[in-house]
Formats: structure tokens, C-alpha cells, sequence
């Protein structure tokens, strides 16, 4: 992931050159590769490049087409000779030497404010308009890349790093109790609130959105959401429907190539596997010269799974070269990394040492972490619209017979009847149960048990009322894909992650299958991959790791980490850690234990924060 920095004086006064210096160069473990900074009296841009496509050699932001414009940012632009068809220009540019900084360029000289609503991909991007005398940046669709931004006095500051933003003397480093009160809630503040970081001073961008900055004053607006209208398609044969899906799943999976070494996060499950298949047709289909490494977890005593018999069987069917890491060897929660924010990672020297292995074998990984959330069947009637009731026996015929069970339909009857959903807070959807340690005082002052109510019972409402639209929107815009920037600074470039799943194409697609049969068990992705990987793979239900954190505390010699640890003073206007209770001795819920730990990991997490 490139880095970049851009300043707007409002009041007219000129950009600090040293102070600009000072913050691109706290930029240079975002991008090795080469750094430059442009400024023009009020406005100022720092940049530094991390090389991930082809066409990243010819990058040399900050960069303008004419001198009237100018852009810095971090962006993979897909469908680029769609878009080049689009703008008019086939005939007057050269794809393979054009870098998505000027397609984006391009796009904002056609359209203005509205070009991010032509633009694919991953992108987080600041445009300076000199005529117009007018900043606008954008972020792409489903949030895959960061764009943070402060309004400080006359200063206005817009970076993908909040390290970098932090650097800014402008910017404190006083934290956002919304922010905490989300993490301790919901584990991720970003579940409560997508636009709020860990500190006060700074805001983040929502995915999908565009802002604009003139005369002082800034404005957002949305510029996509999930489509509305998508009417469904109606094949004769079952074929079309997963001929079309191979068509638009390689096309998310190739434009999310462009570069000779790509990297796949691997387990042995469909989603990933289904990548691995695509990246090895598309290399020997279209004769690409690429390489092509997986790495996998693996966990044998710890946290037994299959995850090494299975991977190992799709590299062996693929011809694929794998890397294993032993989760094993990992200790629970003994080191303190410098995240952005508070984050419930369990094995941190493990997370770490994965990014190390992906990016010694190259600087693109490709996940499926989005796969669940994209291909997920909706628990309601709306699976049926339109279905004949021949067509719905065959169906259900087949289900029952590749997966040993039929799909149910989900509307949630017995609780209307038991009146959960009308005793407002009574019972809401929670998991588990709200936390006790938090202090009187915090609860009181930020409202927790309100906010606490209020986010349950929506949510149990949203699961059986809502349309399928929006539990699809739900599930894709919610969760934060963007991993890139939780370190706040390290000493090596982070991979930059890309994932297929995540294609404005693909959930247009998704939203015009008939739900029954393709998305009962992600049937549409176990079809489409029957020819290309083993049968063992195909029909493997879905494992997920589940509550590692639980057998981690079966370790022996845990509860001096665990139990025993002492709290910070910043920590007590929180938690009251005499009331959190012992998590090593006896069984204890899987889930509960969880939320159990949410004191211990902020308290770690306080000792980098303000620094």
C-alpha cells in the first residue's frame, strides 16, 4: 500500500515544506520504492510508492496530466480497457504504460466529482483542482483502502496513514471514547461506527463516499451503494448460471493480478481454493508468466484442524507451491504490537510472521475473505420469488442429496410468537451477555447500555425483516476489509491484500442469482469448481476455526498473562478489573471469554497509544 500526505491551508497560508518533509518521510515503510512531494503555495502532497502492478513503474506521484490538476493516493483500478473505452481514449494512450493515477485523472477530467462512480477497484485517492480552487478525494466501494482526515484550525489533512496523521503537531493524540466504548462493546469499534478512529482529532472516510473541500468547508456524499434494481436471472439451464458466474469471477480474479508474484492466503476450504483454480487457468489459459506462492495456517496441538491435509490436497491437484506456519509455536497475547486501534488479535507474533512469510514471497496477496458475506443465502421466503413449484421440489431433491440436508426458511416465527422482538431490550440478539466490568461512570457518561440495546435489537429485527438487498449490504459494507493500515508503523512494507470477492461486478451478479438453489452452502462456487478441484474439497462443509482464543487458554502456564496482569492508569476510567473474571480456571463459555479479554488487550493497547 503506497503512503501519502496532503495539506490545505484554508486560510491561504503556505504549506510548511519542512513539516511536509518531516511527514512523507513517516511514510516511507507504506512505500519503499520512491518519494516525491509537490506543493503550490497553500496546498502541499507527499507520496511514497510501493510497486504492485506493472504499470506502477511509470507512477511518479504527486502527478498531473496538464499542471491543472493533481492527485496523490493509493489505487488498483479494474476493468481499465472499459474504462479507457468509456473516456473516449483508446487511440490516444498506451494501457500498458498508463498507471491508475492518471486513469483516475482522466476519469475526474470527464466527470468532475462523479468519477469515482465510474471507477472499479481499490482506490483512496486526493485530487487538487487549481482552477476551481477546490480539493476532492474519494474512497473506494467497499473500503479496501484507508483514507483518514482531520480539520485542525485552518489545516486541512488527508493521509491512509494515521500514524502519519498523528505526526501532524495540529493533531492530538487524545482518544475517542466512542471509539473505546465500541471496542469493549462489540469487540471493533468500527461496528458501532465506520467514521470514527481510536483518536478524537481524526475522522475516517466511509467507503464508497466522496469528499470535497472549498472555501473552508467540507461536504460528503455517498456515490454507491448495493444496486436496488437487479432483477433475476432466469436460465433454462443450470449450466448458464454457472458459465456466467466463471466469467465474472475471473474477471474479479485477473484484474486483481497485474504483477509477476502473487501470494494466496490458503486454507483448505472452497473459498480460497476457488482463487488457487482461477489463478492457475487464468496462468495457463492465457500462458502468464507470474508466480504463484500460498501460505496456510496450520494448528496440530493447540487447536487441532484439517486445514494441512486439505490445503496440501489442492496444491498437489493445482501444482502449487505452499507454505506452512504452525500456530502452534505462537504464544497468546505476550507481545504488544502499535495498532491503530484496539484489536482482538490472539496471536500477534503469528500475525506478524504471517505478513513477514507473504511478503518475502511477493507483494500481492489475494484472500476470500468477503466470501461468506458475498455468498450468503438469505433466511427468508424471498429464496422462492418467482420459483415454480416443480422447480423448487428439483431443487430441494438435489440439496437434499449433494448436502444432506434443505435449506430452511428462516422467518423467525417462534420468536414473534414468544415476543422477543417486542420487549425492547429485554432480549435482544446478543451473543453474549453485556459486560459488567465497565465502569458506572463510563457507562453513564457515553450512554453504553443504550447504544448496547439499540445495536441488538436492530440487528435481530434486520436478520428476518429486512430485504435480501439489505442483509447483503449489511454483511459487505459493515465489516472494516481494511487491513493494511493497522500497524501504526513497522519495518517492512505490508503486503497489500486484494480480494476478489470484494467486485462491484461480483455482487451484481449475486444479487441476480435465484437464491435457492446457488447460494444454499455457496452452491454456485461448489458447481462452478467441480471440473477444477477435488471432490473432497468441493464437498467439504465449511470449517472455520472458531473459538481459537478458547483453546489458547488451555495452555498451561497461561494465567500469569491472562489473569494476573495489572491495569494501567489510563485504563480505570473504563474498567473496573476487580470485576472481571477469572478466564483460565474452570470451563468457561467460549463466547464470554472472548469478551473477557476486551479489558486485557486495550490495556495493552494503552501502553502505544499516546506515544
Amino acid at each position: 500500500m503506497s503512503g501519502f500526505i496532503a495539506i490545505v491551508n484554508t486560510d491561504g497560508s503556505p504549506v510548511d515544506r519542512g513539516l511536509l518533509a518531516r511527514l512523507t518521510d513517516s511514510l516511507r515503510h507504506c512505500g519503499p520504492d520512491r518519494h516525491k512531494m509537490w506543493i503550490d503555495d497553500h496546498v502541499g502532497f507527499g507520496h511514497t510508492l510501493f510497486k504492485t502492478t506493472d504499470e506502477a513503474e511509470y507512477e511518479h506521484q504527486p502527478d498531473s496530466l496538464e499542471g491543472d490538476v493533481w492527485i496523490t493516493g493509493s489505487a488498483r483500478i479494474d476493468a481499465r480497457a472499459d474504462l479507457i473505452a468509456k473516456l473516449g481514449l483508446q487511440s490516444k494512450i498506451r494501457l500498458d504504460h498508463t498507471p491508475d493515477s492518471h486513469l483516475i485523472l482522466h476519469a475526474y477530467r470527464a466527470w468532475g466529482d462523479k468519477c469515482s462512480e465510474h471507477l472499479l477497484g481499490d482506490f483512496a485517492f486526493v485530487i487538487w483542482d487549481k482552477k476551481k480552487k477546490k480539493l476532492f478525494c474519494a474512497r473506494d466501494s467497499f473500503g479496501m483502502r484507508q483514507l483518514y482526515y482531520a480539520h485542525r484550525g485552518n489545516c486541512f489533512i488527508i493521509s491512509n496513514s494515521l500514524h502519519c496523521m498523528l505526526q501532524h503537531p495540529s493533531v492530538s493524540k487524545r482518544l475517542d471514547d466512542r471509539a473505546i466504548g465500541g471496542f469493549l462493546l462489540f469487540g471493533d469499534h468500527t461496528w458501532l461506527d465506520k467514521t470514527l478512529t481510536a483518536y478524537e482529532d481524526i475522522k475516517s472516510l466511509l467507503p464508497a463516499h466522496g469528499l470535497v473541500l472549498k472555501d473552508g468547508k467540507t461536504t460528503i456524499r455517498k456515490y454507491w451503494d448495493i444496486p436496488t434494481d437487479i432483477p433475476l436471472l432466469r436460465y433454462r439451464k443450470e449450466n448458464d448460471y454457472i458459465d456466467h458466474f466463471q466469467e465474472v469471477f475471473k474477471k474479479a480474479v485477473n484484474d486483481r493480478l497485474r504483477t509477476n508474484r502473487v501470494v494466496l492466503s490458503m486454507s483448505g476450504g472452497m473459498d480460497s481454493s476457488a482463487i488457487a483454480a482461477t489463478l492457475c487457468e487464468i496462468r495457463d489459459e492465457e500462458n502468464r508468466d507470474f508466480g504463484l506462492n500460498a501460505v496456510t495456517v496450520i494448528y496440530n496441538k493447540v487447536h487441532p484442524c484439517q486445514e494441512h491435509y486439505f490445503a496440501d490436497l489442492v496444491a498437489r491437484h493445482l501444482g502449487l507451491s505452499i507454505q506452512y506456519i504452525n500456530g502452534d509455536l505462537y504464544p497468546f497475547l505476550s507481545q504488544s504490537i502499535p495498532s491503530t486501534r484496539p484489536v482482538a488479535i490472539e496471536q500477534p507474533s503469528l500475525w506478524l510472521d504471517i505478513i513477514r512469510k507473504q511478503r518475502m514471497l511477493g507483494r500481492v496477496v489475494l484472500t476470500g475473505n468477503a466470501a461468506d458475506n458475498l455468498l450468503s443465502y438469505p433466511p427468508s421466503l424471498t429464496a422462492l420469488k418467482g420459483m415454480s413449484p416443480w422447480r423448487l421440489l428439483s431443487n430441494l431433491i438435489r440439496l437434499r442429496r449433494q448436502y444432506g440436508e434443505m435449506p430452511g426458511f428462516g422467518m423467525g416465527l417462534q420468536k414473534i410468537l414468544k415476543g422477543g422482538w417486542f420487549k425492547h431490550g429485554a432480549h435482544p440478539a446478543a451473543p453474549y451477555p453485556y459486560p459488567t466490568w465497565i465502569t458506572a461512570e463510563f457507562e453513564k457518561k457515553m450512554h453504553l447500555k443504550e447504544w448496547w440495546t439499540e445495536y441488538w435489537t436492530i440487528k435481530e429485527h434486520a436478520s428476518t425483516f429486512s430485504s435480501r438487498r439489505s442483509l447483503l449490504a449489511e454483511s459487505l459494507l459493515k465489516p472494516d476489509w481494511c487491513v493494511a493500515d493497522i500497524l501504526t508503523h513497522s519495518d517492512f512494507t505490508l503486503p497489500e491484500q486484494r480480494d476478489p470477492y470484494l467486485d462491484q461486478r461480483m455482487v451484481k451478479f449475486v444479487l441476480s442469482l435465484p437464491p435457492l438453489p446457488w447460494l444454499f452452502k455457496k452452491d454456485i462456487l461448489r458447481q462452478a469448481m467441480q471440473k477444477k478441484l477435488p471432490a473432497e474439497i468441493i464437498s467439504r462443509p465449511k470449517t472455520p476455526l472458531g473459538t481459537l482464543h478458547h483453546s489458547l487458554l488451555q495452555l498451561p502456564d497461561i494465567q500469569w498473562i491472562i489473569d494476573e496482569w495489572q491495569p494501567l492508569p489510563e485504563l480505570k476510567q473504563y474498567v473496573e478489573r476487580s470485576k472481571i473474571p477469572k478466564l483460565v480456571e474452570g470451563a468457561r463459555e467460549p463466547r464470554s471469554s472472548s469478551v473477557n479479554l476486551r479489558p486485557l488487550i486495550l490495556n495493552k493497547w494503552l501502553q502505544h497509544a499516546t506515544e
